[in-house]
């Protein structure tokens, strides 16, 4: 509630605060402001950028749901138009007749992903990377956020995974990096060729002691400073459990001869896969 023109206050509960400052505290009333002077008047926390507080409220956030877990239900998929699009991917000359049917669940991994361009400046940049687990391919349109619905599923309907988190992780990371890759390089050639210029330097200043341990230390610095690089890291993901159509088949040729098969059909994805 604003208990003052500007100046806001809030009720913490014994748990909240032990989150925020530590194992010893206790819940209590929290008065904070976005105001540097009412701050200073009030003894309000001040909310803003290097702000204690905000610190602490983002550091909770941050080990929140690092990893967490959705779904998307079936019904969002009409399937009789699945079926029917199932059925009819046989081949020429052959038909198609559905003996049962089951929902399953497959598996993809959603990273947020954070890319870090070091060169002479740093630059920042999010990355939203779906993977699927079945096949291992990047998913080049982001999930529906509409159809995403919090929680997990039933174990026993969930396809066993074919592709590792790991793999996932970096398949995602080297689909970030070539994105970036062709935006330009020019950040890492302008980081190289300074590089170069303060090495001349540095040789210079060394020259004729460039075996000494004092020169490897400086050279070793100037290219911890100055070498480019790309870093990428997971910021946080979920496991996101979709829909996948199964049928028992049985086909008929043009000679009228039998055999049954089993098709599972990814909507997401728009893929058939013939079960061995």
């Amino acid at each position: 509630m604003e208990i003052r023109r500007g100046v806001w206050q809030v009720r913490a509960d014994d748990a909240l605060m032990k989150e925020l400052d530590g194992w010893r505290s206790q819940g209590r009333l929290l008065q904070f402001t976005f105001d540097r002077g009412l701050a200073s008047a009030y003894g309000a926390d001040l909310i803003g950028p290097g702000s204690y507080r905000l610190n602490t409220l983002l550091n909770l956030i941050r080990r929140q749901g690092v990893l967490s877990q959705a779904h998307i239900p079936h019904h969002f998929f009409y399937e009789p138009n699945i079926r029917r699009k199932v059925v009819t991917s046989s081949s020429s000359g052959e038909r198609a007749y559905v003996l049962t049917s089951s929902s399953l669940y497959g598996q993809y991994l959603q990273l947020e992903l954070l890319a870090e361009a070091r060169g002479l400046q740093k630059k920042e940049s999010l990355h939203t990377v779906t993977v699927n687990l079945s096949s291992g391919e990047i998913l080049k349109f982001p999930l529906p956020a509409h159809l995403i619905q919090g929680g997990g599923v039933d174990p026993a309907l969930v396809v066993k995974r074919k592709c590792s988190l790991k793999n996932a992780y970096l398949s995602a990371a080297a689909h970030v990096a070539g994105a970036i890759a062709e935006q330009g390089q020019e950040w890492a050639q302008e980081a190289l060729e300074s590089m170069a210029a303060e090495t001349e330097k540095l040789n210079a200043f060394f020259q004729g002691r460039s075996d000494s341990a004092e020169y490897e230390a400086k050279l070793q610095e100037l290219q911890r400073r100055m070498q480019p690089v790309l870093a990428i890291d997971a910021v946080r993901g979920a496991v996101i459990y979709a829909p996948l159509f199964r049928y028992r088949l049985v086909v008929v040729d043009a000679q009228a001869r039998e055999r049954t098969k089993t098709v599972t059909y990814d909507p997401i994805a728009n893929l058939h896969e013939l079960d061995q």
